[in-house]
């Protein structure tokens, strides 16, 4: 990078720099300024301006080291609101982030710009970090207000910003411990000590997004009067179900880049102000690289734990599953008063988490579902403005300010597909009020739209033919693509035309919609199947096939036949099946008789339009993203579609958007 911009004069370089930060504050400004409209005050849904002032101009970052009880020092950045580069001396409500990624970003590394598979960068944006490096103090820091815009908002808004992280990552002393309870203790350490700085006001709330959201829950449940509110977004709630083995199949594609990103961010740690050297940084690092960090030792640990009652294996810990469900903290958050709003999208891994959460809690809470995956649910987009909804709860529960959040619904859901006037829609509880449940038997006939095994069609009839059913020699090489929803954590997600993975197996296919057809809740499919394999795996797909043959991913469920026992959840569970998948109720499949797998399908909620067709896709690997095992030669599976063995789907159909 040196060589390419050594022909530039030092003035050139400024003069490049100021054009780019320029333009980059400008179109800030058009986005995030709270006062594009005046002194109108507008608290909406998305929007959210004139109900405070921006007071502040800038922010000044401060990081040093914090002591917990136990003697261990965590690194954190703390940001002050500040005037003409002077920090603000007066308390404010705080904003926390407990982070087992990093604080900030060392972007510049021995006068090169990191670039790795976390930040894919482009040649332009290569050239303004690399300016920002020269010319700025610190300026190849990348700190949280510098990352995410509605954070650099809420500084200039009065709000104090820290983050804190964990024990055993980026700069801080000690081991990660993976147990959410342990979080719990650490983070109670961290309310005490903030609300102890002259620059807290002792209300304070927490924020970020995956294991930030997690760390949120674990806080709450300490019960620590001094935290308010909390704002999660995709938070875990039974890992086991949720993205480690949904339907007892293990997700080796979301362990593998789990494992393999979190173990690339160490190489952009920042050391604290008082070690800019970084010697200290160093030294915790190499002792880290000595031991087992969070990211190898968990992506160990989750393939050596199948049931849910596989142990723990942690010298603390217990059942595996149990320690790192955050279930088990719901008594202690629901005694907390802790306001939650919590945060997912229609792809998101945690989708059925975050949906659990809000049902199973009982403090003032909120939630929204936004059309996006894990990756994009922290930015705003055309969809939301995230950053106001934040800003909206924050000025509500730390601030005292009367905006109206708590008079709205509850729950905020976006229809896929619907005009874009009515794509966000109110629900005051979940599974929707108006929901009717309609049944799609799996039929024979042809319709015409597919040229996978069977070609079967999808219907509201039953079945009357007798002895009837579709074979299907299972193909390993089926896929939902490499940059699925269980993938899709450092990148947007990109489906390929389904079409391609409905050709290796079997289909249930519509006629063409004769009016428009909205389902939002949660599909449930009931298998009727035999085979002489002793166990396979099942994965269901519900699509969207327009016009012109292209068959869309909707979302998708999955279960190996073994863990079909049904059991009762111990939280909330919708009423949907839920699969104890303990060791001892495992059943192998009884050699050529049918036995019925009943699953739900994760939710969505989408308007399928007229003259498309509703498809139900049936596979038995998932080659990209689980753990399926080979068996030879392959097995054979009937799925039955008959009177006496009907297979079928119940979808939540939604009246109205015809």
């Amino acid at each position: 990078m040196g060589n390419y911009l050594a022909f530039f004069s030092k003035g050139t370089i400024l003069v490049f720099t100021l054009i780019i930060t320029a333009t980059a504050a400008a179109a800030a400004n058009f986005f995030f300024n709270d006062n594009q409209s005046g002194s109108e005050k507008v608290s909406r849904f998305g929007q959210y301006r004139g109900y405070s002032e921006e007071i502040y101009d800038s922010y000044v970052r401060r990081s040093d080291y914090l002591t917990l009880m136990d003697g261990t020092s965590l690194a954190y950045d703390l940001l002050l609101p500040a005037k003409g580069g002077i920090a603000v001396k007066d308390p404010l409500p705080v904003l926390f982030s407990h982070t087992t990624y990093l604080r900030a970003y060392n972007m510049v590394k021995d006068g090169k710009v990191v670039d790795n598979d976390i930040f894919p960068i482009d040649p332009l944006k290569k050239v303004f970090i690399w300016l920002r490096a020269k010319l700025v103090k610190n300026g190849h820091i990348f700190d949280q207000a510098f990352m995410n815009k509605w954070v650099k908002k809420m500084l200039k808004h009065g709000y104090a910003v820290i983050v804190v992280e964990q024990r055993g990552t980026g700069a801080s002393e000690g081991l990660i411990n993976p147990i959410f309870r342990y979080w719990a203790d650490d983070a109670d350490d961290i309310l005490n000590w903030i609300v102890a700085q002259p620059w807290s006001n002792e209300k304070i709330g927490m924020f970020g997004d995956s294991s930030l959201a997690m760390a949120q829950y674990a806080a709450a449940s300490t019960g620590n009067p001094h935290l308010k509110a909390i704002f999660p977004t995709s938070s875990g709630f039974d890992m086991y179900n949720a993205v480690i083995y949904p339907g007892g199949i293990f997700n080796k594609a979301f362990t593998k880049l789990f494992a393999f990103s979190t173990g690339l961010l160490e190489r952009m740690a920042v050391p604290v102000d008082r070690e800019r050297a970084g010697s200290k940084l160093e030294k915790i690092l190499e002792h880290r690289r000595k031991t087992t960090t969070l990211s190898e030792g968990a992506a160990k640990a989750f393939e050596k734990a199948p049931y849910r009652d596989s142990d723990s294996h942690h010298p603390k810990g217990d059942k595996m599953w149990e320690d790192l469900g955050l279930y088990t903290l719901l008594d202690r958050i629901n005694k907390s008063d802790v306001a939650v709003y919590n945060a997912t999208g229609w792809f998101d891994i945690f989708l059925l988490d975050g949906i659990l959460w809000h049902n199973n809690l009982t403090v003032k809470r909120k939630l929204h579902i936004r059309p996006v995956s894990h990756y994009g649910l922290e930015k705003s987009n055309k969809d939301l403005d995230s950053g106001a909804e934040a800003h909206r709860w924050f000025d509500y529960w730390l601030k005292g300010i009367d905006n109206g959040i708590m008079d709205e619904p509850a729950i905020h859901y976006y229809v896929m597909d619907a005009p874009e006037k009515d794509s966000w829609r109110t629900a005051v509880e979940w599974p929707l009020l108006n929901e009717r449940r309609t049944r799609f038997y799996f039929s024979d006939g042809k319709p015409g739209s597919s040229d996978s095994k069977n070609n079967g069609l999808l219907t509201t009839e039953k079945p009357r033919s007798h002895n009837t059913f579709d074979s299907y020699n299972v193909d390993y090489s089926t896929s939902s693509g490499v940059i699925s929803r269980w993938n899709s954590i450092i990148q947007e997600l990109d489906y390929p035309d389904m079409g391609l993975n409905d050709h290796k197996g079997i289909t249930y296919t519509s006629p063409p919609l004769e009016e428009n057809v909205t389902i939002t809740g949660h599909p449930v499919v009931h298998l009727l199947v035999s085979s002489q394999a002793k166990d396979l795996d099942f994965f269901v797909y519900l699509e969207d096939v327009d016009t012109k043959g292209r068959s869309t991913y909707i979302t998708e469920g999955c279960l190996r036949a073994s863990h079909r026992s049904l059991g009762r959840a111990p939280f909330n569970n919708l009423g949907l099946p839920f699969h104890h998948s303990y060791k001892e109720d495992l059943k192998t499949l009884p050699p050529g008789k049918p036995v019925e797998m009943i699953f739900d399908l994760l939710p969505t909620s989408k308007l399928f339009r007229k003259g498309n067709r509703i498809r139900i896709a049936i596979t038995c690997a998932d080659s990209d993203n689980f753990k399926t095992p080979l068996l030879y030669p392959v097995p054979e599976v009937r799925i039955f579609r008959n009177p006496d063995h009907a297979s079928f789907i119940d979808l939540p159909v939604v009246p109205g958007d015809r």
